[in-house]
């Protein structure tokens, strides 16, 4: 297959967002570009009828006409869809229904494997998760002119609006300043790990393909413990270069939309198993750093204690009440 020159892959990994998927994909599709660039989106066997949303939305707004590049294929793990966008030419989808679940049977590493085919050929990688979606038509206009403006920088971000189940407004991801620019380790590390305050949600994370192969060499010398990907993403690539905090909001995160946090709300035991490998994956990461960013990092290790003795002590909700049990680390 003779695939355009993609310059960003938009990486979409969703399961049972049936409800939300339509936004997302709108926020692929409207992204406007002076480059071709590739969504590829993998749904996980869903079982809430996503899969047939997903094959709607692309057979209305796709292009499969005679001569187009559009193609249907089927592998051992996944029916395959290739195709491009009918009036927003430089936007293309590769979407992976896959035929099992591949979380529950712990073959969730797998599908990173399946993208290989469009992945390897693109500079940058972007990503969304199927209850998240983009709100800046601009935004992988924007990511992209910061990178190439800035060659020192592995990853870029931006803000992040926070809706809950019905769309309405509930806050924002962002540093608790108004800020614009490079960041470095150290300034990350004290605002998330001191302050609680993010540097960009998952869905605003825009990075060098080159970047990720480079933290390959390392990962699980570093993160083998960590419970979350997008921490593993930002320290990684400010282990290896500058971050970029775009002032805009680029973005929106469904808070409760039964995602991997929604779970924790509802599993005490597995929100205690999951703060517990978090401290075991920064205490990893103190050592490596040789405990430049200890101060950070120990009051960090000290929410998540907090957190488990909140969880063990029966109660739950925590998402709204967590800054009332915040402990700073002397």
């Amino acid at each position: 297959m003779n695939y355009p020159n993609f310059k960003v892959c938009c990486r979409c990994f969703t399961f049972n967002q049936s409800m939300y998927i339509t936004d997302t994909m709108n926020g692929f599709i409207m992204q406007q570009t002076s480059f071709p660039f590739v969504c590829t989106i993998v749904d996980d066997a869903s079982t809430d009828g996503e899969q047939e949303v997903i094959r709607k939305y692309v057979d209305e707004n796709f292009d499969f006409s005679e001569g187009s590049i559009a193609f249907n294929k089927e592998t051992d793990y996944a029916f395959i869809t290739f195709a491009q966008h009918k009036t927003n030419k430089n936007c293309y989808f590769a979407v992976l229904y896959l035929k099992e679940n591949h979380y529950s049977k712990g073959m969730g590493k797998q599908k990173m494997s399946y993208l290989a085919e469009w992945r390897d050929m693109c500079e940058y990688e972007a990503l969304c998760e199927g209850d998240d979606y983009w709100i800046d038509k601009m935004k992988l206009l924007k990511q992209v002119d910061v990178m190439e403006s800035n060659k020192e920088c592995s990853i870029c971000v931006g803000i992040t609006e926070t809706i809950n189940r019905e769309g309405q407004p509930s806050g924002k991801f962002m540093p608790s300043k108004s800020y614009s620019g490079l960041f470095d380790l150290e300034k990350f590390c004290n605002q998330q790990f001191r302050l609680g305050q993010w540097f960009g949600h998952t869905s605003s994370f825009f990075f060098r393909r080159e970047t990720m192969r480079e933290l390959e060499k390392f990962r699980n010398k570093v993160f083998v413990n960590f419970p979350y990907g997008d921490i593993v993403v930002m320290l990684g690539c400010l282990l290896l270069g500058y971050g970029y905090m775009i002032d805009d909001v680029l973005s929106r995160y469904r808070i409760n939309s039964g995602g991997f946090n929604s779970s924790l709300l509802a599993d005490v035991d597995k929100a205690i198993r999951v703060e517990r490998k978090l401290i075991k994956g920064m205490e990893d990461f103190d050592v490596y750093t040789e405990k430049k960013y200890h101060k950070y990092i120990a009051n960090r290790i000290l929410w998540s204690k907090c957190i488990i003795d909140y969880y063990a002590s029966g109660r739950n909700g925590l998402v709204y009440l967590r800054p009332k049990y915040w402990k700073i680390a002397k």
